[in-house]
């Protein structure tokens, strides 16, 4: 039978959806300030129509290319942690804060934690979104919501001064937002948590184990629970030098995730392919494995692709295999986008 395909997260925006985001380099200053003067000035039924309208369409190129399951772009988001973060209380997105996060890889202006941290309406909300946009598509739509390291480092904390304490209430949360979207009806929750890449020693002490718990309570058999992990962005299209998560990081941390519950591993392997090794340590987990590269412009060949997966298919087998992009696919133009989907979906479908 084919393998499987699926995606990681974002898309690129259609130029008319005007939310500012921090894949667009055309902004000036801080896209959180940016993205707070857009919510200023538009008017939330403008926004839902455009959003709307963009949805469709990234539905409707992921669909065409075949891809299994989907997501809705997270063209909403002005990014995939903030977004999340502006529906809590205790954050202030007004007066940010300088931080350099991601272990030295980008200096950026965050919110602040200045407050208690709980629900801003009082009750799970990110379902209305997945179910808003599963409304729009044929096919099953995964929803994705980050991870409790990568949430705290993507912020900057003043209020607990204890990032244990903080991830358990981040875990809470994030827990009560996914039992609201499994009773929703969705079956494939991703989240993301590239922060474990860049800082190991805390993934193994306490940062799997609270993102474990972030699927508590979620039993039923045909709900697929996914993990990504990622090695770092660039700051634009096409850079080489930036600085990538250690990927001999994912040989430390395979055995702990594998034995921590997830259904499935989304791991990078395209812009620079794993020791075949790794896929030895997972016994049980499916690996999502990135098969393009998502900082590159340049498109891969079917055989490109192909010839990866049948390298990987020497040690897993292929009902525990995933084809996906290595990350989300925000940086890229969207005709880029679409043909490496579209030869990632025809080099999977090809096998085994």
């Amino acid at each position: 039978m084919p393998l499987s395909t699926t995606v990681i997260g974002s898309f690129p925006k259609p130029v008319y959806l005007k939310i500012p985001d921090w894949f667009r380099t055309t902004y000036s200053g801080p896209f959180t300030e940016q993205h707070n003067l857009f919510l200023q000035q538009s008017s939330e039924y403008d926004r839902e129509e455009a959003i709307k309208r963009a949805t469709k369409d990234i539905v409707g190129i992921q669909t065409e290319a075949g891809i299994d399951v989907i997501t809705d772009g997270e063209i909403r988001r002005e990014s995939y942690i903030l977004h999340f973060c502006r529906g809590l209380n205790g954050f202030d997105f007004h007066n940010l804060f300088s931080k350099v996060c991601r272990d030295g890889a980008i200096t950026t202006d965050v919110p602040r934690i200045v407050g208690e941290v709980s629900l801003r309406q009082g009750d799970p909300w990110v379902w209305k979104e997945w179910r808003a946009s599963q409304d729009l598509a044929s096919v099953p739509m995964k929803i994705t919501l980050p991870g409790p390291m990568t949430i705290i480092n993507s912020t900057e904390d003043q209020f607990y001064g204890d990032e244990k304490l903080l991830g358990r209430v981040l875990a809470r949360i994030i827990n009560s937002e996914i039992q609201a979207i499994v009773h929703a009806g969705c079956k494939n929750i991703h989240v993301d948590e590239p922060v474990m890449m860049r800082y190991p020693d805390q993934a193994l002490e306490y940062g799997i184990d609270q993102l474990s718990s972030c699927f508590d309570g979620v039993s039923a058999p045909d709900v697929v629970k996914t993990v990504h992990l990622c090695c770092g962005y660039p700051n634009y299209l096409d850079q080489e030098d930036y600085k990538k998560a250690d990927k001999d990081v994912c040989m430390r941390l395979a055995h702990k995730l594998d034995a921590a519950g997830f259904d499935e591993i989304s791991i990078e392997d395209a812009h620079r392919h794993n020791n075949l090794t790794l896929f030895k340590h997972f016994k049980t987990s499916k690996i999502v494995l990135g098969s393009v590269k998502i900082a590159s412009s340049r498109v891969e060949s079917v055989e490109e692709i192909r010839q990866r997966l049948q390298e990987v298919l020497t040690v897993l087998p292929p009902e525990r295999l995933i084809v996906a992009p290595d990350c989300g696919l925000g940086f890229l133009p969207t005709e880029i986008a679409r043909k490496k989907l579209c030869n990632m979906v025809q080099a999977a479908k090809s096998l085994p």
